[in-house]
């Protein structure tokens, strides 16, 4: 590795992150060492940019200054990692456009990473497949990946920290950009056990085009990609079209066939993706060996109901499927008395039995 390399790599990073184009993955046989002299409009016409991107990288040219880069990464404790350092991701050299530079705050897992992915707008359903999942590998010690969004992604990353295991959030702007701000404290308990890493230097927006170039990370990074739920529209369908780019494995879990919210994970199924139907097999599959006092882990769709709840919550929590399932269907379903009923809900829904979704139907959890 020589410094000039290491720069060059920098540079493009930054570059790629303002005309949003893979520029490294046009230049071909161009040196890395010739980049930075290069004069800009022989380096635009080389790179096939755009015209009006010469201004972009004219300006850029002027104003890159490494040793200012690096001293800010310093002070905001980031690291940076380009092709040519040790440290960069095996995996992602393997992709057909791997980024410049990889930003990271945190440590980043060697290797054994899973990638759970799928909607924001997930159901209660699917938000209880992905904290699962996230908590059955955590407990493994299998990294989980994905993309700190709202929906299935935060529910994954919560899953694995409730296990204590790594999880690693890849995101679609700056690495100091806490985007969505709601999930602020779940970055800080992310890059406290595994790391945050981004291709885009400090202060990028989260600009819309931006989380489509980061799945391919995603994707790249993991031996296989999950799909919890996703629509027929998804990015977690780009991600699972780049992990299949990438040779990596693809996994959908089934959802109700008419449901909007499952036709592009079923989609995936149809199309040959592999059925992620029980737990137990799936994280058997991606752990190297049992992890002392892992647990098994029951399907998605059945589970004990606990002896010690009182008769009436006993009988409720039977009545209230992994489905989203209405009030007067769990009456029927478990022969309680309405005015027994809803405080029994209450109480479970309390405790942490069961969740609510956005229609307020009740949802079964696996555990609270």
């Amino acid at each position: 590795m020589t410094a000039e390399e290491r720069t060059a790599y920098l540079f493009l990073a930054l570059l790629q992150a303002r005309v949003g184009s893979s520029v490294l993955s046009r230049l071909g046989d161009v040196p890395l060492a010739e980049i930075l002299a290069m004069p800009p409009a022989e380096l635009a016409e080389r790179a096939r940019m755009a015209q009006s991107a010469l201004g972009i990288l004219e300006g850029l040219r002027r104003d890159f200054y490494p040793a200012v880069v690096y001293s800010r990464l310093s002070e905001e404790g980031v690291g940076v990692l380009t092709p040519v350092d040790a440290g960069y991701p095996e995996r992602l050299r393997e992709i057909p456009d791997p980024p410049p530079a990889l930003f990271v705050k945190g440590r980043l897992p060697d290797e054994g990473m899973v990638a759970l992915v799928g909607s924001r707008k997930a159901s209660a359903t699917g938000i209880e497949a992905a904290r699962t999942l996230g908590r059955a590998l955590g407990e493994r010690g299998v990294c989980v990946v994905s993309g700190l969004a709202l929906g299935v992604d935060a529910a994954a990353h919560e899953g694995a920290l409730e296990a204590g295991g790594p999880t690693v959030g890849v995101l679609g702007c700056g690495i100091d950009v806490v985007y969505p701000r709601i999930n602020r404290s779940l970055f800080e308990g992310v890059r406290r056990n595994g790391a945050i890493v981004s291709e885009y230097y400090l202060g990028e927006a989260p600009l819309a085009w931006r989380f489509p170039a980061r799945n391919r990370i995603i994707a790249g990074l993991c031996d296989a990609v999950v799909v919890v739920e996703a629509p027929h529209k998804s990015g977690a369908l780009i991600t699972g079209g780049h992990a299949l780019e990438s040779g990596r494995d693809v996994w959908a879990v089934p959802g109700l066939f008419m449901a909007a919210e499952c036709r592009g994970s079923n989609k995936l199924l149809a199309d040959g993706a592999s059925v992620l139907w029980d737990i137990q097999e799936f994280v058997d599959a991606y752990s190297s060996g049992v992890v002392e006092g892992a647990t098994d882990h029951p399907s998605l769709d059945a589970a004990p109901v606990p002896a010690e709840l009182p008769p009436a919550e006993r009988a409720v929590l039977s009545g209230v499927g992994f489905e989203p399932t209405e009030v007067d269907e769990v009456a029927g379903r478990s022969g309680v008395e309405m005015h027994e009923l809803l405080p029994a809900l209450a109480l479970l829904e309390l405790k942490g039995y069961l969740g609510r979704d956005f229609s307020g139907s009740y949802v079964r959890r696996v555990a609270p």
